[in-house]
């Protein structure tokens, strides 16, 4: 039997999905919770439901709908690690902008990226695709240049987020190999340990996402407590047992240590370390096909984790600017990363400032693992709409995941 060729409906056919998407919901709220059958029988409706809404909008239902919200809100926080990146990037915001800098800059990116999820958000509801941007480009540009803006912006997607599985995948190693010079001051990190680092770091993030994949969504859950448990076991040491500058110093004293031009553009190049602490959050969008109830639940993670992230995030930031210490010791860390001299300034120990660093470590290889869920379903996305080389290859799904995607990314 001939295959239909997918297509994307125009902007016209929106509002008739979100009356569809009403229907459901008003339906489904009308069914009695008390017992676990009728909990079944909204669950296949729900499904049923996100697999009519796919097909309408030109696409075959094949990925098996396993996430609901809180395992989504797991997933989409430790794409972002906000808090942990905060930490990782601390040295770029604070040489371009100082204390207050930082802080000024970060609550300026949490609004606007806020922003920006919010309007994803309510474009996912209409349209909750695994394609996400290049599937909305589609439906709201003109017709005349629609299909070259839709292939473009994919082309973007992919790379973009193929360049983030291996960004995720280097900064893991660099963690690493900062916690072992911690304990041990002789040791001189090689660029091929690193590189080593890098590709295990990705395989242990392959495996989850091929091997036990059936178990990703439980396990998104379990990472979303420790990302919020990991952040109170740094933040409450941290606070409690370091040194504290004047709250004058933190929040008016700006920098400009990279010798810019002006404090201003040194302020704007040093917000580009809160920018990237925020990416990821349309992780979700990409999971949009494997996600039950997907039109409410996608949104919902977006915002939330932005919201909860980004909350997490300003805390640490300035817990570490109040518990800086000695500012010129923190810079020239042989770790590479200035936060891990503030650690073991802060409570005193190398053992405990390298529980502090691990925690971290642990947290951005779980990253690691939803950054692959999340570039390997886009870039299945795009080659089964035939953007990609080799797309009759790339665009096959072994359920309950597309494991050549994995493995090629």
């Amino acid at each position: 039997m001939a295959k239909r060729r997918a297509t994307v409906p125009d902007t016209h056919e929106m509002d008739d999905l979100k009356l569809d998407n009403a229907e459901t919901t008003y339906t489904n709220s009308n069914i009695n919770d008390s017992s676990a059958g009728v909990a079944v029988k909204r669950e296949k409706l729900s499904v049923e439901h996100d697999d009519r809404v796919l097909t309408r909008l030109g696409k075959v239902p094949v990925l098996k709908r396993n996430f609901a919200f809180m395992s989504m809100l797991g997933f989409t926080c430790t794409v972002m690690n906000t808090w942990e990146g905060e930490l990782q990037l601390f040295l770029q915001s604070f040489q371009n902008g100082g204390s207050a800098g930082s802080i000024y800059g970060y609550i300026i990116v949490w609004i606007g990226t806020l922003c920006v999820f919010a309007t994803m958000g309510e474009l996912a509801s209409m349209a909750p695709t695994s394609g996400g941007q290049y599937h909305w480009v589609y439906m709201l540009s003109p017709r005349s240049c629609r299909k070259f803006l839709s292939y473009f912006i994919g082309w973007l997607n992919v790379i973009g987020w193929q360049a983030a599985v291996a960004g995720l995948g280097y900064l893991s190693a660099a963690l690493v190999q900062g916690v072992a010079v911690m304990g041990n001051p002789s040791y001189q990190p090689k660029s091929w340990q690193t590189t080593l680092l890098l590709w295990a770091s990705i395989a242990f993030a392959v495996f989850f996402n091929t091997i036990i994949i059936s178990a990703l969504p439980k396990v998104e859950g379990v990472i979303l407590i420790l990302h919020v448990l990991g952040f109170f076991a740094v933040l409450v040491p941290l606070v409690y047992l370091s040194p504290h500058r004047g709250a004058e110093q933190v929040f008016t004293e700006f920098m400009n240590i990279g010798g810019w031009q002006t404090q201003g553009l040194s302020f704007f190049i040093g917000i580009i370390a809160s920018v990237f602490n925020f990416l990821g959050a349309d992780g979700a969008v990409h999971m949009s096909e494997e996600i039950q109830n997907a039109a409410v639940i996608v949104p919902r993670a977006m915002v939330f984790s932005v919201l909860l992230n980004g909350a997490l995030g300003f805390g640490i930031l300035v817990a570490i600017l109040f518990c800086l210490g000695d500012v010129e010791m923190a810079l020239a860390s042989p770790t590479g990363f200035p936060f891990m001299a503030i650690f073991e300034q802060g409570v005193g120990s190398v053992p405990g400032a390298q529980t502090m660093a691990s925690i971290l470590v642990i947290l951005m290889l779980c990253g690691t693992v939803s950054v692959v869920a999340s570039a390997s379903r886009m870039t299945w996305s795009f080659a089964r709409d035939r953007g990609l080389p080799g797309w009759v290859h790339i665009g096959k799904v072994g359920l309950p995941s597309p494991p050549q995607v994995v493995i090629l990314t």
